[in-house]
């Protein structure tokens, strides 16, 4: 027999806590599973075995070091719930500022084509173009990615022109925008990141060559030619790149370097 909702939900944080895990994601599974908000929780008392069961599991996989938004295969992000897999790498907060940014710079220009390079789910392109009066072109080399990021979009009914290419190999035209989270983690330090984030994010959209500059670097010689005269070019950066960042474009004029909600550099700002 299960026991009561309140008795498992206890066992399962104090395990938890023993193992250095975050007791939030034990009612967050737990309501998941039971398909509520987490502040009904205290009004169940009794679930079923075959409920408990499936609650275990959840509980099982979160203790082997897999996070909640990959257990679940979904992950929220500037207020929308995006479809993710291991494939794409999972939304993070900290990217929510690269929107905030972008719709500044949209809003304030009057900005209308917008690339998304290195799009992965396609949240950024997603998020930007809910909120915007703009056509949106979204970029990935990865044709599984692609899938996703056309599955979220289709979710939100947002049409975005998706391209499979090589950064800019397929890309034509011009844009009065070009936003980027591309992969920015050196490769020796691959190595030192958290299990939870090398272990489920795909190696491809983390990789950024042997400086973690490889991807800047291909942006920044490509910038003159697909970037308006009046534009801007909006990327997220490593906590620790901003100098490095800022001396590779410095042919180009930094507006402004964001920081997150942690305090750190984390978006930047470049116009010709």
């Amino acid at each position: 027999m299960c026991m009561k909702l309140f008795d498992l939900r206890k066992k399962l944080k104090d395990e938890f806590a023993q193992l250095d895990i975050d007791i939030v994601d034990v009612d967050f599974i737990v309501a998941q599973v039971l398909g509520v908000p987490v502040t009904l929780l205290p009004l169940i008392e009794d679930v079923d075995d075959d409920v408990c069961l499936e609650i275990q599991t959840k509980i099982n996989m979160r203790a082997s070091g897999m996070p909640v938004d990959r257990i679940f295969g979904n992950k929220y992000f500037y207020g929308l719930e995006f479809y993710i897999d291991d494939n794409v790498l999972s939304p993070r907060q900290d990217s929510e500022v690269l929107v905030d940014t972008a719709l500044k710079y949209i809003n304030d220009n009057h900005y209308h084509d917008v690339l998304d390079m290195c799009t992965g789910s396609g949240c950024l392109a997603i998020a930007v173009k809910r909120n915007a009066p703009v056509d949106v072109t979204a970029v990935d080399v990865s044709k599984k990615a692609l899938i996703i990021a056309k599955k979220n979009a289709d979710k939100h009914g947002e049409d975005i022109k998706f391209i499979q290419s090589n950064m800019f190999e397929k890309l034509d035209g011009k844009f009065d925008i070009i936003i980027s989270n591309p992969p920015y983690i050196a490769r020796d330090e691959l190595k030192t990141l958290d299990r939870e984030v090398i272990d489920h994010d795909p190696l491809i959209a983390l990789d950024g060559g042997e400086s973690g500059l490889k991807f800047y670097n291909i942006i920044h010689d490509n910038l003159r030619k697909y970037l308006n005269d009046d534009g801007v070019l909006v990327i997220e950066i490593g906590e620790d790149q901003r100098m490095l960042i800022e001396a590779l474009f410095n042919d180009f004029e930094l507006l402004e370097c964001v920081k997150d909600l942690s305090g750190h550099d984390r978006v930047m700002v470049f116009k010709k």
